[in-house]
């Protein structure tokens, strides 16, 4: 997705163009004869090394986590190949999201169907209107599931101007914005159905990279960020400076709380490629006048390079704890993917190039 938005991107590196839409293409093709359920639509969660959905509890939920980010890739696979089938699969996914995921139960998106798109049932007592909140996490409206729909659905609105997504994005960045984003720069991690929030440590992480998706939202849309949006954006990175950020090592920690000092002073690797992204994005915006992003970038770089990179193989380490020692025992596991240091990567040098 990065490299589709860069004019000159392909010129760079023109060598390795054809290897990676060879593997654009392979993912294309798994998601189109694999993981796309062709009996009830959508996509599938889970399935074993042979392609056949797994059976059992992980089979029976089908989150939207999953089905914003098959949207999304489908969105960008079109984008670096101009091929149709990738486009045409993403409106797919994009119709049956909307079709499943909404409810009358209060704005937002419920966190999970069943597996063949039926909502969970919501007892009659359970009702927001009832007489107490409803418990399901899958009618929940997580903060996590939000900011990658709208990182989804901004992707596909750059190929497919379609009024009703086009409704569908701005109504998301709202919610987020006005929703989720919480004064003094924090997250709720999640919203019962009437939007009360549910308690939970704010994570700094996903406070950054939310700054950043905003500001990518609005540019999808096609216009400059408003004024409301540049205003979350940069509370949520200020604050994680202030209360989740180690200023002499570079460190962006993992949890901490509004007002109060961190509780969980370790990292995970997506966090910090987050963090310098975003830093690097907040200088671009605001670097005239607050010289702070600048520093933090090149400090919360320098960490991700000198600390997270594997040295001896390819790829980055995933945890440093509250000492600053890494670990990098393993680098395989269900959520360790390329995703955030690509993107950290390829975006932050698409910008300083433009410079």
């Amino acid at each position: 997705a990065a490299c589709s938005r860069s004019p000159d991107w392909q010129f760079l590196r023109p060598a390795v163009r054809g290897e990676y839409l060879g593997y654009t293409r392979h993912g294309v093709r798994y998601l189109a004869d694999v993981l796309w359920d062709h009996a009830h639509g959508g996509f599938h969660t889970h399935v074993d090394p042979a392609g056949r959905p797994l059976a059992g509890e992980e089979a029976a939920s089908r989150p939207v986590y999953g089905q914003a980010f098959a949207v999304y890739a489908l969105a960008a696979a079109h984008a670096a190949t101009g091929e149709a089938e990738p486009l045409e699969l993403a409106k797919r996914g994009w119709r049956w999201i909307e079709a499943r995921y909404r409810d009358d139960l209060g704005p937002g998106y419920r966190s999970a169907v069943r597996a063949d798109g039926r909502p969970y049932p919501v007892p009659a007592e359970d009702r927001v209107d009832g007489p107490r909140a409803i418990d399901s996490l899958a009618h929940h409206r997580t903060m996590n599931d939000h900011i990658h729909l709208l990182e989804a659905y901004a992707e596909l609105l750059r190929s497919w101007d379609d009024p009703a997504l086009r409704r569908s994005t701005e109504e998301l960045l709202a919610f987020v914005r006005e929703r989720l984003f919480v004064e003094p720069g924090c997250l709720y991690v999640a919203l019962r159905p009437d939007g009360r929030p549910v308690p939970a440590p704010v994570s700094f992480g996903h406070d950054v990279e939310t700054a950043f998706l905003m500001v990518e939202a609005e540019e999808a849309l096609g216009r400059e960020p408003s004024p409301a949006t540049l205003r979350a954006a940069r509370m949520l990175v200020d604050h994680a400076l202030a209360r989740g950020y180690d200023p002499a090592r570079g460190q962006l920690f993992e949890y901490g709380s509004a007002y109060g000092p961190p509780v969980d002073r370790s990292i995970q690797w997506w966090a910090q490629f987050e963090a310098f992204h975003a830093f690097q994005l907040m200088d671009e915006l605001f670097g005239r006048e607050d010289g702070r992003y600048r520093e933090a970038f090149a400090k919360a770089w320098a960490l991700a390079r000198d600390a997270f990179a594997d040295r001896r193989h390819p790829g980055v380490c995933p945890q440093m704890d509250e000492r600053g020692e890494v670990r990098c025992d393993s680098k395989s596991h269900n959520w360790f993917a390329s995703y955030h240091t690509a993107r950290a990567l390829l975006f932050t040098a698409d910008r300083l190039r433009g410079h």
